[in-house]
């Protein structure tokens, strides 16, 4: 059974959850960036983004706390702008930048066991939308990443369009149940990090 990995893949102190905005939200983010001070980890980020770019990576900017979180069409671009052992490659070449603003500890078993609630709800709003997921995971990989996903892709395995409409039906319901603010939480709280 092949896993279905939620575009929650990635640092886990930069959570590629995917509560991205669009159009006019965009903009007026990008001004509030602007006239705000940059922390360290913003700073960090932004470094590692502009890094991957340069190696051929279609890598978004960190919001304003230094976190990734990617839409559908983000996640998209990044795929097709790279093989995985492109990105892989570039990620550790970049990762470098983000030493010390990140914590490359894994998550603790309590931290996983918490990140399975929002997992739940997120199948939930799933199956409400006819989509069937596998149990929800949690897995630790390098660098102080984690997986967040099911054990189950959806079968048959959706390619084109449908494929577009069950990444819609994700980023949905990953809004609908704010997964990925609840998913940092536990994350930062883990991590001793606070708000």
């Amino acid at each position: 059974m092949k896993a279905l990995p939620l575009c929650l893949c990635a640092c886990a102190l930069v959570l590629a959850g995917c509560a991205g905005t669009t159009g006019h939200g965009t903009a007026r983010r990008s001004a509030a960036l602007a006239s705000a001070p940059h922390s360290k980890a913003y700073e960090a980020s932004l470094a590692y983004a502009r890094c991957m770019r340069a190696r051929g990576i279609a890598h978004p900017n960190p919001d304003a706390h230094g976190d990734f979180h990617l839409t559908p069409a983000q996640e998209r671009r990044m795929r097709a702008s790279s093989t995985p052992k492109e990105h892989e490659a570039a990620d550790k070449a970049c990762f470098r930048y983000l030493k010390g603003t990140v914590s490359t500890k894994p998550l603790s078993k309590a931290a996983k066991k918490a990140a399975l609630g929002p997992l739940r709800d997120l199948r939930r709003c799933l199956e409400g939308l006819g989509y069937e997921v596998g149990k929800p995971m949690v897995r630790n990989m390098s660098r102080g990443r984690a997986m967040f996903g099911f054990d189950r892709a959806p079968q048959p395995a959706p390619t084109g369009k449908a494929l577009q409409r069950l990444q819609a039906a994700q980023h949905t319901c990953e809004q609908r149940v704010h997964l990925s603010q609840r998913i940092d939480a536990i994350v930062k709280a883990d991590r001793g990090e606070g708000y």
